[in-house]
């Protein structure tokens, strides 16, 4: 080997050696930090074992890269150039598709950047030079450190031309600073090994590659917060993806089982409870006695412990109960909305329907249930108003004396009180009367609900003693278990699990611990009353259980949401990420809470359920008018990540049909932010649209290599037709793109597809993300207008902040002002403080700070408005940094409980401080920031704040108040006599 090969060798084993001891650093530092994420040390040696290949051979070519510029790149013009170019690929990527509406304004800023790399690499040039080589390597190292803290920790998921070019940032200052250490030293290593070893590491790539493809708890923590491992994520996925999952067996089909229950001529009574999770109620172990009405039906029927609902979502699951199906994955694509009902099925067979629910029912994309609702649910008689407990036990107790008893009764009534927002009912107190908390609130509405239970079930007792009794719930509540408030987010147990009670002659006293589901009420009494069960039903029948004939098995349930789906058979849970088809393993028995992923260290159960979780997807719908589309594309329009490569396989299809959707497929799985699951379909989406024949089928390939990045927006002309196709979904489509992509002229076009709605939620996220990205003022009045809408406002309010238009901001604050929703607060501050709003947001800030539970982020939010230090004299001071204790008075002008926010210079500490009030210490709460309560008196206060950690910047003292209260009930006429639907029995 001549001498400059030789030392080009070496050169690249010395900055590979570099980059081996930033890769051991890094696995320290995220053993370290995600030490209670990891199921163990089994995943860290999966990570050193077989990520570490794929690093060093990943990185080979890189440093190959490095050493020749280190050889060539050596005048200052050759920096200045080589470092213009790479500002000018940053300032690319960085700017496109965000917030520069046009070339106008990305140019110059691209210029800049370009400009401004050049000038930052001739000084560090000129620093390097002048230093000597220890002080030289020193600084490139922190330079590096630097780079590697900021992509593990700002922004992840964010900007990936950001975080790329720290990526290479860091790769060049810690490369270059071995070389540095180089000059003039003797050759003591054999560097020559170094870069041997990669080469071995390079050729094990795809065989390491297929050892990590099933680590998902450690992909998904390496790939958001290691910059060297997490990018070996991304290259393992690449080489060897994720096999398809077999889900030929287990399957969940299985033989109806013979009659075992006779509920003939038996009146039927449904009684559902709104956002009841389980475990507040008194007979599922809750401490408080909230429900002694229903523990008295589970005491002399069955009680089954573990009932989840399809989805945690009132109109999805109420819909899913009376029709025995998973309605979300249907009418998400365009399906199922002409399904028969419980009450169609018993009104066919000779009975008397009636309901009485509240129109909030159909609240959640009531444009997908306008079927469902304007059939009244194919009840006979309905009352669909809002009513408080007393008015609609009175109707109840009415309609039930009036009705003919000549024909069995279904009886559904919905009971709307434990909802947002939880009102405290004084004839149910919980907790302290003074400062009642949401729980305590929850649960008084639930005894309320209760009550209501018991003077329905006297009623029906009174006139129909043989009536059979069903109580249960549509959902759960969360309140902070995993992160979380409301329902709707997730599948873990707070939100999905239900109490189910039924309770009859006939049924046995018992408590069933398998899991069951509230869509298999309708099979079960179908079954009951000797009614075949048709196709289109997917739930079981419970009476063998009911009926004691079975003993406690494995049980079924599933459930999903937009972002989560989940599988329960016996006492596993199987939570799964679905749209980047990542699963978590739980065992109730040993992890109630569902805190311990169990899928690492038992990976073969977490499959066997996966497997399950899969073939409960392909079955549903098989019997559905219009589903005749295959699995894989159902699956990636429902935008699951793990059906890339299934669909991909699809665009080679003979029936151009299949062709199309599979392309819409992909089209769908690509938003918002493309990641290498919606690259995986990449190779075989650019030669299907090389040779595609079918025009729709060619757009929408055409569509997803431009949202991909992977071809450039056509001409203006070419666009302009696209933007304007009479296909109204293949318009929509395209706007949404051309937006994404920067392209203010596509603003009329996103604006009519935004008005051609409605949307479902996915889609009216990305719709809005567009809209900000090139800031389409048109857009404002509009979503103005539509603020009401609940789960769209914050998204509306980032929306509006990334236009930029600040004379929405007074409606914005008034909006802010009166948010109900502890979980959107958050988003909209962080809107309006984007907007400029400051001083102005005082009061609102203020004000959520004391509420019984402030929403995460108030004060850095209240630090950035400038409210802290706006504050009246006595109530907030700001002090100079660098203090770690401060001792202050202040002045109260009233006497009262009160909240002592502490605001930190890292925002947060190892240990919370310490703060005590004329000499009491009083205890700091960590659960959304470092604040405590008092109580004092009025007059003036010594307050003294010590961090043993961290310097303290400020502090803020705000009086305790009361949540928001309800807004006032709306009046409603339903009629005296409620609604009839023509055919009557």
């Amino acid at each position: 080997m001549s001498a400059p090969a030789k030392r080009f060798s070496e050169d690249v084993g010395r900055v590979l050696g570099a980059w081996t001891v930033l890769l051991v650093l890094e696995h320290f530092v995220i053993g370290a930090r995600f030490s209670r994420a990891f199921a163990g040390g089994w995943e860290l040696a999966i990570a050193r074992n077989f990520l570490t290949p794929i690093v060093l051979g990943g990185l080979l070519p890189f440093a190959i890269a490095l050493s020749l510029v280190a050889t060539f790149v050596r005048t200052p013009r050759a920096v200045a150039i080589a470092a213009s170019l790479f500002g000018g690929v940053v300032g690319y990527g960085v700017s496109f598709g965000r917030h520069f509406a046009s070339w106008g304004i990305r140019a110059p800023f691209i210029a800049l950047v370009g400009f401004l790399s050049a000038a930052a690499a001739l000084l560090l040039l000129r620093a390097v030079q002048r230093m000597p080589a220890t002080r030289s390597a020193t600084l490139l190292v922190a330079l590096s450190v630097t780079c590697w803290f900021v992509d593990s920790t700002v922004l992840p998921r964010l900007y990936p031309a950001f975080h790329w070019a720290l990526f290479a940032l860091c790769l060049f200052c810690s490369g270059s600073a071995s070389l540095l250490l180089a000059r003039g030293q003797r050759r003591r290593l054999s560097w020559h090994a170094v870069t041997a070893v990669a080469l071995v590491a390079l050729c094990f790539v795809p065989a390491a590659s297929s050892r990590v493809r099933s680590a998902d708890n450690l992909r998904l923590i390496l790939l958001d917060h290691a910059p060297l491992m997490g990018r070996a994520v991304l290259l393992a996925a690449r080489v060897a993806p994720p096999p398809p999952i077999d889900a030929s067996d287990p399957t969940t089909v299985t033989a109806d089982p013979a009659r075992s229950l006779d509920w003939t001529s038996r009146d039927i009574v449904l009684i559902t409870i709104d956002a009841l999770r389980a475990d507040h109620v008194s007979s599922y172990g809750y401490s408080r006695t909230t429900t002694p009405n229903i523990d008295a039906l589970a005491r002399s029927g069955t009680r089954f412990e573990h009932a989840y609902c399809p989805t945690p979502h009132t109109s999805y699951s109420v819909t899913s109960l009376l029709t025995g199906k998973y309605m979300r994955p249907l009418l998400s694509l365009g399906v199922g909305d002409d399904s028969e009902t419980w009450a169609g099925y018993l009104r066919r067979y000779g009975y008397r329907t009636a309901a009485f629910y509240p129109p909030a029912v159909f609240f959640i994309d009531e444009q997908k249930f306008r079927g469902f609702k304007e059939r009244g649910l194919d009840f006979e008689y309905k009352k669909e108003e809002f009513a408080e407990p007393k008015l609609r036990s009175e109707q109840v107790q009415k309609y039930i004396g009036e009705v003919p008893r000549a024909l069995p009764l279904f009886l559904w009534v919905h009971i709307f009180e434990p909802h947002e927002p939880y009102v405290n009912h004084p004839e149910y107190p919980f907790g302290d009367p003074t400062k009642p908390t949401d729980v305590d609130a929850y649960d008084s509405e639930i005894a309320a609900s209760d009550a209501l239970v018991g003077t329905i079930v006297e009623h029906v007792k009174k006139t129909r003693p043989s009536a059979v009794f069903i109580v249960s719930a549509d959902h759960g509540e969360e309140f902070g278990d995993h992160g979380g408030r409301y329902h709707g987010t997730t599948v873990y147990e707070e939100q999905v699990r239900v109490p189910l009670v039924i309770a009859g002659e006939g049924i046995s006293t018992q408590s069933v611990s398998q899991p069951v589901q509230t869509i298999d009420l309708l099979a079960t009494t179908l079954s009951a009353l000797g009614i075949p069960k048709p196709p289109r039903v997917v739930g079981r029948d419970l009476g063998p259980l009911l009926s004691g004939k079975e003993k406690d098995g494995p049980g079924f349930a599933y459930a999903e949401t937009d972002d989560y789906n989940l599988v329960a058979k016996g006492a596993e849970r199987l939570v799964c990420q679905r749209k980047i088809g990542a699963c978590a393993l739980y065992e109730l028995g040993s992890d109630a809470t569902e805190q311990r992923d169990l899928a690492p260290l038992q990976p073969e159960r977490a499959m066997t359920l996966r497997k399950l979780l899969v073939a409960t997807e392909r079955a549903n719908g098989t019997f559905e008018k219009g589903t005749l589309l295959p699995e894989a594309i159902r699956r990636a329009l429902g935008r699951e990540r793990d059906a890339s490569a299934d669909v991909a396989a699809l665009l080679d299809d003979a029936n151009p049909s299949i062709r199309r959707k599979a392309a819409e497929g992909i089209f769908r799985l690509s938003a918002p932010t493309p990641d290498h699951a919606a690259f995986a379909a990449l190779a075989q989406l650019e030669r299907a649209c090389g040779r595609e024949e079918d025009p729709e089928a060619k757009r929408w390939c055409s569509l997803c290599l431009v949202r991909l990045d992977r071809s450039p927006v056509p001409v203006p002309s070419e666009r302009d037709a696209w933007l304007h196709d009479e296909r109204a979904h293949l318009a929509d489509a395209a706007a949404l793109t051309f937006a994404e992509r920067g392209e203010a002229a596509a603003s009329d076009s996103l604006l009519a597809a935004w008005k051609r709605g409605p949307h479902d939620f996915d889609d009216s996220r990305e719709l809005l993300r567009a809209m900000g990205v090139i800031r389409a003022r048109g857009a404002v009045p509009i979503l103005l207008g539509q603020l009401d809408d609940v789960r769209l406002r914050p998204y509306i309010f980032e929306t509006l902040a990334a236009i930029g238009d600040t004379s929405v901001r007074p409606q914005l604050l008034h909006t802010f002002a009166e948010e109900r929703y502890v979980t959107s607060r958050a988003q909209e501050a962080n809107a309006l403080l984007a907007l400029g709003a400051k001083e102005e947001m005082r009061e609102a800030l203020e004000r959520f700070a004391g509420m019984p539970e402030p929403f995460s982020g108030v004060l850095s939010a209240a630090a950035r408005a400038n409210a802290l230090s706006a504050l009246p004299a006595g109530r907030g001071a700001t002090f100079v940094k660098r203090r770690a204790s401060v001792t202050v008075s202040v002045e109260l002008k009233t006497a009262g409980e009160y909240r002592v926010f502490v605001l930190l210079d890292a925002g947060s500490a190892v240990r919370p401080p310490s703060m005590h009030f004329d000499g009491q210490s009083i205890e700091p709460s960590t659960r959304t920031g470092h604040w405590a309560e008092l109580t004092a008196d009025a007059g003036t206060h010594r307050l003294e704040i010590v961090s043993e950690t961290e310097n303290i910047e400020a502090f803020w003292l705000v009086p305790r108040v009361p949540e928001l209260p309800p807004p006032a009930p709306k009046a409603w006429d339903a009629g005296t006599e409620g609604s009839r639907v023509i055919g009557n029995p």
